[in-house]
């Protein structure tokens, strides 16, 4: 019976950034407690059910949302629930999200008390002015004292956020957030590309041409000093957006990348559980919670759950997720695993789109291996986007394994 990762989703935040598009809602107080409640009763409902109990779990994750602005303890009664209804790996990695804002040597001391033993803080920059275009209420110095103080209370696996292509930023500066991050000795880095989403204050500003974004040749420039920046300070460049030490990648989120099962407890919290062998032409389910998390609370109390939708993964939409979830890994995916899961050799999948992608360099196929190229991860969207076209209608007929 194969490991799994369960996600616990923390919806509040003090306050939301301009940019966030997450189940995230900013709140002066919040139902701390009833919200641990329903928490607490939706882990209890899923460990009953066949196809997560007894599974040992790999992966904890804590998203959000802050989950830093939670107590302690309320984190403490979630993992111990977590230990009475599944067995735990020894070895698990058990992550939280935390503000640098939020949090001290003493709140970090008593997380890691709890069990947490691996911090991603959500720095985003060191630049004071950029922090501010960011809608972030944190200081530089505190991402600094945020990172010494979980150092000083035993976390040996610390995570840094940054965002670049931010309003005024020029690959100078986000060439000095790279080393920057470097000298605090982190293990990990995840650099995103700020995006616009729809929604959002930032999409309503840029619409009225009240955002500057960077040149577009600028945020390749920055991409690509990350790219080549990080690996050379010590960063291993695992998937494209993140950076770790040899042995400190983020192991919840290759879960994901590697298509393995995942639970989502929370509100708007995801999940999905691999059918194998299929059935038919079911190959998995995954379902979505309510996302209001006062929403969230009732249906809990009142089901046990609080499922919002439910859908299954027909053959075709399982080949599509294999693409779009592995090809973010800068190993690429494997012939031998997809031939494995669907007894069909990846250039059969996407014939014409393969050799199409090859020909422009965006993708290498070698050894078995279908990868993005160093252009192709630039590019890494757009290359993706391919795969949401349906498999080859006319494929050919099934590998015989015999």
């Amino acid at each position: 019976m194969t490991g799994i990762s369960i996600y616990i989703h923390i919806p509040f935040c003090l306050h939301k950034c301009p940019y966030c598009d997450f189940n995230t809602y900013a709140l002066a107080t919040f139902p701390e407690r009833e919200y641990t409640a329903a928490i607490l009763s939706e882990l209890d409902y899923r460990a009953t059910l066949a196809e997560w109990r007894g599974r040992e779990v790999q992966t904890i994750y804590f998203g959000g949302g802050t989950p830093s602005i939670f107590e302690a303890r309320s984190i403490a009664r979630i993992l111990q629930s977590i230990s009475r209804l599944f067995p735990v790996s020894n070895r698990a990695e058990i992550s939280l999200e935390a503000n640098p804002g939020t949090i001290d040597t003493e709140l970090l001391g008593e997380l890691r008390e709890a069990g947490i033993n691996r911090l991603s803080i959500g720095a985003q920059s060191f630049s004071r002015e950029l922090l501010k275009v960011l809608g972030r209420m944190h200081s530089p110095e505190q991402i600094e004292a945020a990172v010494l103080s979980a150092r000083t209370v035993g976390f040996s696996n610390v995570s840094l956020d940054l965002i670049y292509g931010v309003p005024g930023q020029s690959p100078e500066q986000w060439e000095a957030e790279l080393g920057a991050a470097a000298l605090l000795k982190v293990d990990h880095i995840s650099a995103y590309g700020l995006t616009i989403e729809k929604g959002t204050p930032f999409y309503q500003s840029y619409r009225r041409g009240l955002l500057r974004l960077p040149p577009e040749d600028a945020v390749v420039s920055m991409m690509e000093l990350a790219n080549s920046t990080l690996p050379e300070l010590g960063y291993k460049h695992y998937e494209i957006s993140n950076f770790a030490r040899e042995g400190f990648e983020a192991r919840h989120n290759l879960a994901y990348w590697n298509g393995a099962d995942y639970l989502g407890i929370g509100a708007g919290a995801h999940s999905f559980v691999r059918c194998e062998p299929p059935f038919g032409d079911n190959h998995g389910m995954r379902w979505s919670n309510f996302a209001l998390p006062n929403k969230y609370i009732k249906e809990v109390s009142s089901h046990g759950q609080a499922e919002g939708w439910r859908d299954t993964l027909s053959k075709s939409d399982a080949i599509f997720e294999f693409f779009f979830l592995g090809l973010r890994r800068i190993e690429g995916v494997k012939d031998s695993e997809f031939k494995a899961k669907f007894n069909l050799e990846i250039k059969q999948s996407y014939p014409f789109i393969i050799d199409m992608l090859m020909e422009q360099g965006l993708v290498e196929f070698e050894s078995g291996n279908l990868r993005l190229s160093d252009k192709g991860i630039l590019l890494a969207d757009s290359v993706i986007e391919h795969f949401v076209t349906e498999p080859s209608a006319e494929l050919p007929q099934a590998v015989n394994t015999d």
